[in-house]
């Protein structure tokens, strides 16, 4: 789901089930109406940046004063806020406490019973490998502002979290707040630590230092995408709350959310959702209507009615796709024609062509990205 940008000073979101509109400025909500939809994160983030608070004797309601937000709202099942205003709370929390990597102790905090039915779900599952499946099926459930891309390489395990809208960036707040939190959770879960590489986006920042000892494993900066990279033997770690039948259960209610969410929301998002997955490469157009639950023709007639076909969403994620990994340089040409599910480079570089009017080579050298180790 994405904001709506309004001319002038505003901005058209959801908390829950109610429209908002935000300051542009403050980033607060001024008024609230009927209903739209925006890139959420789960109302609970917010009651954890409070709780967070509380370390500096500040209140809820010195966070939330002015914003129109009703705490009460926040408790509310299901209740999602837009990302936007999640993020304007962040820099009113940093302004508050003097704290500019108040991010660290969010995620320090967290906890995958903050996520909803979701969360219950991963709780209770097998291993954190299931976990990660849980995640990129039902992510978009709560938190659809990024997917989660997996890949397992020999012995190394690669999470990319990828933005759904790049107007949305995640920052470095943001991206204390996932890795961090995701590494929390996961110690959480299997009841010992989660250690491996952070690969962030954003440069260094100058506090970091102090925050350097609390995190599992080492962090490296201005990488091509945010992601962890942790030993492949953590996925078959057993949950410390495992519980078959409960996992089943919880699943069958995440599917069916999923499915009401498939009547309210932007189909054409959940499509781009499901349509890919790094070791299965593009899923059919019946594939994922069984993932919604749907028929292959119902899947096809709401996703006309968005004036898009199942082919043009694969094209454009085929298309944003290729340009963040030519850019990366992660990847030769070629592999990333073949991950794209071209048959040769030359169907790739034409198609490339096509979107950008450059070879993927001279598109690569023109935004190449440095790694550090």
């Amino acid at each position: 789901m994405a904001a709506i940008m309004w001319p002038g000073s505003q901005i058209a979101a959801m908390i829950g089930c109610q429209k908002v509109i935000i300051s542009r400025q403050t980033g607060v909500i001024i008024k609230m109406t009927a209903s739209s939809s925006a890139p959420v994160v789960p109302g609970t983030y917010i009651l954890l940046l409070a709780d967070v608070l509380e370390r500096w004797s500040l209140s809820m309601d010195t966070l939330l004063d002015g914003t129109g937000i009703d705490p009460s709202t926040l408790l509310q099942a299901n209740c999602q806020v837009p990302q936007p205003t999640f993020a304007a709370l962040l820099r009113r929390a940093i302004k508050l406490t003097n704290e500019p990597g108040i991010g660290y102790h969010v995620g320090l905090q967290m906890k995958a019973s903050y996520h909803g039915v979701f969360g219950q779900a991963a709780m209770v599952a097998n291993n954190m490998r299931e976990v990660i499946e849980l995640t990129q099926a039902f992510t978009s459930l709560y938190f659809s502002i990024m997917t989660l891309h997996f890949e397992q390489q020999g012995d190394q395990a690669i999470l990319r979290f990828e933005e759904t809208h790049p107007q949305f960036e995640l920052g470095n707040v943001g991206a204390q707040v996932m890795l961090l939190g995701f590494a929390t959770m996961g110690q959480s879960l299997t009841g010992k630590p989660v250690s491996g590489i952070g690969m962030v986006k954003v440069a260094r920042p100058e506090y970091f230092s102090r925050f350097e000892h609390l995190v599992p494993g080492e962090v490296r900066f201005e990488q091509p995408y945010n992601g962890l990279i942790f030993p492949a033997e953590i996925l078959d770690r057993p949950l410390v709350m495992a519980d078959p039948i409960a996992a089943r259960l919880a699943r069958e209610q995440c599917k069916q959310e999923l499915n009401r969410l498939a009547g309210n929301s932007s189909t054409y998002q959940l499509v781009r959702d499901l349509a890919f997955d790094e070791q299965q490469g593009f899923a059919s157009m019946e594939e994922v209507a069984d993932k919604l639950h749907l028929s292959p023709r119902t899947l096809q007639r709401r996703l006309s009615d968005e004036g898009v076909s199942y082919r043009e969403v694969v094209e454009h994620i085929r298309r944003d796709r290729a340009l963040r990994l030519v850019a990366s340089g992660g990847l030769s040409i070629g592999q990333v024609a073949d991950l794209l599910g071209y048959n040769d480079v030359t169907n790739f570089s034409r198609a490339f062509r096509r979107w950008t009017g450059e070879s993927p080579r001279a598109y690569r050298q023109a935004r190449e990205v440095p790694l550090h180790s």
